[in-house]
C-alpha cells in the first residue's frame, strides 16, 4: 500500500546496511532456508523505503519490518562496518554462488556439483553432462553476470520493437521489468507485445516471424526456451547482443489485448510487490495473476486451486487495483 522508489539503493543513507544484508539474503537463498530469506526481503525492503541513516539498534528495532535479531545485525554493521557472519561464509559459498548464477543450474544442481568436487567451470565442462542452456549459461557466464545500463536496454528494445512493427504496424511493444520501474540497469530485458484486436485482427504467430527476423538479422544468438508461436499467450527466452554489445538475456512475452493490465503488473514487479498483491488477493478469496484478477476461487486446505473462478478484472492495471482496493498511483 505504500509508495516506493526502486533504483535508489546507490543514494540509499543506508546502503552499506542494504548491501550487507544482501549478501545474507543471497547466502540463505542458496541454501533454500526459506525464513531467513522472507525475514531479510522484508527488513531490505523496509531499509530502502527509510528516508534517514540508522544510527542504532534502538532505531532499528523500531522500524516495521525489522525483528530483533535483524536489528543486532544493523548494529553491528553500524559500528564495525561489517557483519562477523559473513566473514564465516567459505570459500565454498562463492563457488556454489557462481554455479548457481549459470542459467539452468539453480541451487540444488550447483550444491551437487561443488559436493562432487567440482571448483571451476573447466571441471564442469570436463565431468558434467549438461544442457544446452547450462553450456550457453557457462560460456557467456561474465556477459550475462553483468548488469545492463538504462540505455543499452532501451537500444536493445527499440531494435526488437522496429523488427515487430514490420511485421504489424499496430502492435504495441512495453518494456517491463526494472526498466519500467525506473532503474538506472537491469538484469535482462523483458519486453510485452500485444496488439489491439477490435479490428478482429490478433497478434497470433507474430512471435515465430519476429524470432526469425531478429535470428537473421544476427541480434539473437541463443534460444533457451522454445516458443510457441500459435499462441496469444507464446513466448521467447533467450540471449541476444547489439553489434557494438555484450551478449544479454532477452525474453518476449506475447500478451492478449484485454490481459494487458494484468501482464504490466505481473512482469513489471519487483517480485515483493508482486507477492504481496497476490496474496491479498487470495485473503480476499482472489486469485491473481499474469492473465486477470479472478473472484469466487476455491481450494483445499493444500492452497490448491478447485475452481478458477469468475475474472472481474484484467485490462488495466487501474481496474486490477481498484477491486484489489490498492490505491492507485
Amino acid at each position: 500500500m505504500h509508495s516506493h522508489s526502486y533504483g535508489e539503493t546507490n543514494n540509499n543513507p543506508n546502503k552499506l546496511i542494504i548491501e550487507k544484508l544482501q549478501v545474507l539474503l543471497d547466502h540463505y537463498t542458496r541454501m533454500k532456508d526459506e525464513w531467513r530469506i522472507l525475514s531479510y526481503r522484508k527488513a531490505i525492503s523496509a531499509i530502502k523505503k527509510y528516508k534517514k541513516p540508522i544510527t542504532s539498534y534502538e532505531e532499528a528495532k523500531k522500524i516495521p519490518g525489522i525483528g530483533l535479531r535483524t536489528a543486532e545485525k544493523i548494529a553491528e554493521i553500524i559500528d564495525t562496518g561489517n557483519l562477523k557472519r559473513i566473514d564465516s561464509f567459505s570459500e565454498g559459498d562463492d563457488i556454489i554462488k557462481k554455479f548457481g548464477n549459470v542459467y539452468g543450474v539453480g541451487p540444488s544442481i550447483a550444491m551437487k556439483w561443488y559436493t562432487k568436487g567440482h571448483r571451476t567451470f573447466e571441471d564442469v565442462l570436463k565431468d558434467e553432462k549438461l544442457t544446452r542452456n547450462q553450456i550457453s549459461g557457462i560460456l557467456y557466464y561474465d556477459d550475462l553476470q553483468k548488469r545492463i545500463p538504462r540505455d543499452e536496454v532501451t537500444k536493445i528494445s527499440e531494435w526488437v520493437t522496429r523488427a515487430a512493427l514490420s511485421i504489424d504496424p499496430k502492435l504495441e511493444c512495453i518494456t517491463g521489468g526494472s526498466y519500467r520501474r525506473g532503474n538506472p540497469d537491469c538484469g535482462d530485458v523483458d519486453i510485452m507485445i500485444t496488439r489491439n484486436d477490435s479490428d478482429g485482427t490478433t497478434h497470433l504467430g507474430v512471435l515465430s516471424r519476429l524470432v526469425e527476423i531478429l535470428r537473421d538479422q544476427g541480434f539473437l544468438t541463443h534460444e533457451l526456451v522454445q516458443h510457441n508461436g500459435e499462441s496469444l499467450s507464446a513466448k521467447f527466452m533467450g540471449i541476444c547482443k547489439l553489434p557494438e554489445g555484450v551478449h544479454r538475456r532477452l525474453d518476449i512475452f506475447m500478451v492478449p489485448y484485454n490481459e494487458m493490465g494484468a501482464a504490466l503488473l505481473s512482469y513489471t514487479g519487483n517480485d515483493i510487490f508482486n507477492r504481496s498483491m497476490r496474496l491479498m488477493a487470495r485473503k480476499k478469496k482472489m486469485c491473481l495473476n499474469q492473465h486477470g484478477l479472478f473472484m469466487n476461487v476455491s481450494r483445499g486446505r493444500d492452497g490448491i486451486k478447485y475452481s478458477e473462478g469468475k475474472i472481474i478484472a484484467q485490462k488495466t492495471e487501474k481496474e486490477i487495483c481498484d477491486a484489489l482496493g490498492v490505491p492507485w498511483r
